[in-house]
């Protein structure tokens, strides 16, 4: 019997879970393999193999990112990026997926009209592959759905209030606005008020990144300072660097600036509506919720997403 497969390609992190239960979760990074002397098994290695190729071999996820330091693209056209196929066939490996699954995937609500591109691109995707040193599998997609993101997730509260709801999806480069209106079981969606802001959490990144260049005078990478907002301090040539406030200041002015963009677009409607629900990665790492009173975390917020996709799939 088929299965479901759902895989949320953020630019951050690739979030998955099956039909059966499986879950997935790895850094959005891909970097060449190379053999070091001191390595040992297969373990962050992806090897992809075309039709009378030869295997092509990467490191993926974390690996990838100790390799180079290097996370995934920041453009807006994400499937069109080199790793991008390479990674969503590592997914699907790591999801068990066979001929005959059915994958579904989603796309910003701003980047609607990608719906029927990627569609069409996952469907020419194939290759056979291998990861973490398992055995090689054949996958090609032959049953493609592709979702908006951030509206799905309403699909995953229970006991929503009848009324105008609202959904925040806080991802690494985007944040999804949605609206709906609830009623007797339905819900739909009001175009109007469903748009993408063009930033995220990745503006903290930023931000700390000036800031700690401006302490040391010396540069630091994206996922160094990815550490040093998550710690709140470091440690740089042997010395202690307390970045708390910065990044306290950081996440604060990123939080307030979606909260302040968003709530101008909605206008009166985010006054009136039922209910608010947070979800993606920025949910719990940015202070949105202190500054919307009555706001709802979703469960698991980071794999809201893959959630919610699946629960669509599986009800049609």
């Amino acid at each position: 019997m088929s299965k479901v497969v759902s895989i949320d390609f953020g630019y951050r992190e690739i979030k998955g879970v099956n039909s059966e239960g499986l879950e997935i979760k790895f850094p959005t990074a891909l970097a060449p393999y190379v053999k070091h002397p001191m390595s040992e098994g297969m373990d962050g290695v992806v090897s992809i193999t075309k039709p009378g190729g030869e295997p092509e071999m990467y490191f993926y996820g974390q690996k990838a990112l100790e390799e180079t330091g290097i996370g995934f693209t920041t453009e807006k056209d994400k499937h069109l990026h080199p790793s991008h196929d390479i990674l969503m066939l590592a997914a699907a490996r790591k999801l068990e997926y066979e001929s005959g699954d059915i994958l579904v995937v989603g796309v910003p609500i701003g980047y609607a009209d990608q719906k029927a591109t990627l569609k069409t691109h996952l469907e020419r995707l194939y290759g056979d592959v291998s990861v973490d040193g398992g055995k090689p599998k054949r996958i090609s997609f032959n049953n493609v759905r592709v979702f908006r993101q951030g509206i799905v997730a309403f699909y995953l509260i229970p006991e929503l209030p009848n009324g105008t709801l609202i959904s925040f999806d806080i991802g690494e480069h985007t944040t999804d606005v949605s609206t709906v209106k609830f009623k007797n079981g339905e819900i739909e969606p009001i175009p109007s008020k469903c748009f993408s802001l063009e930033y995220g959490y990745s503006k903290v990144i930023e931000a700390v990144q000036k800031e700690f260049q401006s302490k040391t005078g010396a540069p630091v990478s994206a996922e160094q300072a990815r550490i040093i907002a998550e710690e709140g301090t470091a440690v740089y040539k042997l010395k202690k660097i307390d970045m708390t406030m910065e990044v306290l200041k950081a996440k604060e002015e990123i939080a307030r600036n979606i909260v302040d963009d968003a709530m101008k677009r909605l206008g009166e409607v985010a006054d009136f509506t039922a209910g608010f629900y947070l979800h993606g990665g920025g949910a719990e790492s940015l202070p949105i919720k202190e500054m919307i009173p009555g706001a709802v975390v979703i469960d698991n917020p980071q794999t809201a997403n893959a959630r919610a996709y699946l629960q669509l799939a599986m009800s049609e």
